[in-house]
């Protein structure tokens, strides 16, 4: 059991961890966007790099600030470099939720080991006392099932976290795709 419940403390960090921080309004910040846009449209590349460092999150600063620092580059090279940065933000993202995938996957499995280890007792107890005495089967069965329904019990409601913040997290960069490649096209016409 003590595997399981340390499985269910780091999955319950994860699962609040992730509430927090894949909030769609504090990566993308329509707000933000629109300033910075328009500071590039008035060529204010300055304010626009300020802007940034004090309004966005870390990987979105770093990428918008990144893009605007090297806007002089050729477009191609330009491309690449929001694309490498885009791609570092989007892991930002992602983080910690193969952690609870792997938690997901395990769970269960340690609550099956449970009950192998739960029967194994069963059967020790009845090749030395026999089948009359229920009561000492009871605490093999009961570990088996026990140890069976905490698994599942932590699994299956993680997997609807995992699958509600992964499909989170991919809405969230199609947005900041969309609206980096909107700063892009105004830096490329600024």
């Amino acid at each position: 059991m003590y595997p399981i419940l340390l499985g269910l403390l780091v999955g319950l960090a994860i699962i609040i961890e992730k509430a927090f921080n894949l909030r769609a309004s504090r990566i993308v910040d329509r707000r933000l966007f629109l300033d910075v846009k328009s500071r590039l449209s008035d060529r204010d590349f300055e304010l626009a790099i300020e802007r940034v460092k004090t309004a966005a999150t870390p990987a979105v600063a770093a990428l918008l600030e990144e893009a605007i620092q090297n806007r002089n580059l050729p477009e191609k090279e330009l491309r690449e470099l929001i694309e490498t940065s885009g791609k570092h933000a989007v892991r930002r993202l992602e983080r910690y939720l193969p952690t609870l995938s792997t938690i997901i996957s395990i769970e269960p499995l340690l609550g099956l080991l449970g009950t192998v280890t739960g029967m194994i007792k069963v059967f020790k107890v009845i090749s030395t006392q026999g089948i009359g005495r229920a009561e000492l089967l009871a605490g093999g069965i009961s570990e088996a099932l026990i140890t069976t329904a905490a698994g599942l019990s932590i699994a299956i409601p993680f997997l609807v976290f995992y699958n509600m913040y992964s499909e989170r997290a991919e809405n969230i960069a199609i947005d900041l795709e969309k609206e980096v490649l909107a700063i892009f096209k105004r830096l490329k016409t600024s």
